[in-house]
């Protein structure tokens, strides 16, 4: 089977050129109301990938802390397997638009790599028997990421992104690696919060 036709390939290129549309329409400029929009308000996992994808490019400060509510909302939505709808104070936040074609034009080329690897198999760990436990362990995974601790959701947000990209491809075995690394992602975050918690305990007790 040619890259060209993996499932994963066809999401890619929707993401690209909805961004395209978005950048050549008469009012350029992108929102999360916008990007739900333009990606469909039914479109949880494509739009939990862009998320991860979007959570890897640097922004302003908080910029993190919004992409992993915005995700949070995104993934409670499917667990209910409602629309999508996001309230006003993450709604109107912009995106830059920009970055973000880029960065999908990139991904674009990179998939069609990893799609020589990547292939339709176990796909009862993605079909849509799977998207319950899916949306829950976004949930859990997008609460350790709004932590305002720098670098601590770096891990288990390409864990993430891995599940994601996995689950739109139908790999199961991607799901798996995904799902591994991001329980290492969240080891690692647990055993920073406990040495951070640790450490301000004994600076409070060396100034009592």
């Amino acid at each position: 089977m040619s890259g060209d036709y993996r499932p994963i390939t066809r999401q890619i290129n929707r993401i690209v050129s909805g961004l395209r549309r978005v950048a050549a329409s008469e009012a350029p400029k992108l929102t999360f109301h916008r990007l739900v929009e333009t990606m469909g308000p039914h479109s949880h996992r494509l739009l939990i990938l862009m998320l991860t994808l979007l959570n890897m490019i640097p922004g302003p400060p908080g910029f993190g802390g919004t992409l992993a509510w915005t995700t949070l909302a995104v993934a409670l939505f499917m667990v209910l397997g409602k629309p999508i709808r996001l309230p006003d104070l993450i709604g109107k936040r912009k995106l830059p638009l920009g970055a973000l074609i880029k960065a999908s034009e990139t991904v674009a080329k990179v998939t069609a790599l990893i799609a020589r690897f990547s292939k339709p198999r176990l796909r009862w760990l993605t079909g849509a028997g799977a998207t319950l436990p899916f949306g829950i362990f976004t949930m859990a995974v997008s609460v350790f990421m709004t932590v305002p601790i720098p670098f601590i959701n770096a891990i288990p947000n390409v864990g993430l992104c891995v599940v994601a990209f996995s689950m739109l491809n139908r790999d199961g075995l991607g799901v798996i690696i995904g799902l591994v690394i991001s329980a290492i992602g969240l080891v690692v975050a647990g055993l920073l919060l406990a040495g951070a918690f640790h450490l301000g305990m004994a600076a409070v007790d060396a100034v009592v």
